[in-house]
């Protein structure tokens, strides 16, 4: 895939979720109002409204496509590596959007003990899978935004990015240094 054709991609992703956002909001707008989500579910702290969707969705897409682009122009030595590349990118984007649409319909039925069992196990997943990738981020904010607006769940993935990263950039090093240690004196 060449950048003029990722450029595309993007920006015809970009259209897409403007459209559903547009079109999600002009739903509420005229079944009940555009929906306010507040901290931790309580009416009496600060709410953010799913207005917000309309700065934080298209700049997510532009953002994720940007590093996505920087990324596979990176590796293009060969063919291969760029197809392996781009299958990892598109694996991880649906996942995490699958993984947060389920969440977020297993929450708004009512089971909000799952949900919340759910993000636990997302936190560990985070320790192992690169999870601080943008296309994991954009695919979860995505599925949340169904029932939550974007807003929230963004704040939210901000949370396993930062372990996935932590994990991978500072633990993992520091694991594989003590084990080359450990193996170099033997």
């Amino acid at each position: 895939m060449n950048t003029q054709q990722l450029s595309r991609t993007r920006n015809v992703f970009l259209i897409v979720v403007l459209l559903l956002q547009a079109a999600q909001l002009i739903w509420e707008h005229f079944n009940g109002g555009i929906v306010t989500h507040h901290l931790l579910m309580r009416a009496d702290l600060p709410g953010i409204s799913n207005w917000w969707g309309l700065i934080i969705l298209p700049a997510l897409v532009w953002i994720t496509g940007m590093h996505i682009q920087a990324r596979l122009t990176a590796n293009t030595q060969h063919d291969m590596v760029d197809n392996k590349a781009w299958r990892n990118i598109q694996l991880g984007f649906w996942l995490l959007l699958l993984f947060s649409l389920c969440q977020a319909i297993i929450f708004s039925l009512g089971f909000h003990t799952l949900a919340k069992f759910m993000l636990l196990g997302l936190l560990i997943t985070a320790l192992f899978m690169p999870l601080y990738r943008m296309e994991c981020i954009l695919g979860y904010v995505l599925g949340a935004s169904l029932t939550s607006g974007p807003a929230m769940p963004f704040v939210g993935v901000m949370l396993f990015a930062t372990v996935s990263a932590l994990s991978h950039f500072a633990i993992k090093p520091l694991i594989a240094r003590a084990i080359t240690k450990k193996h170099s004196t033997n």
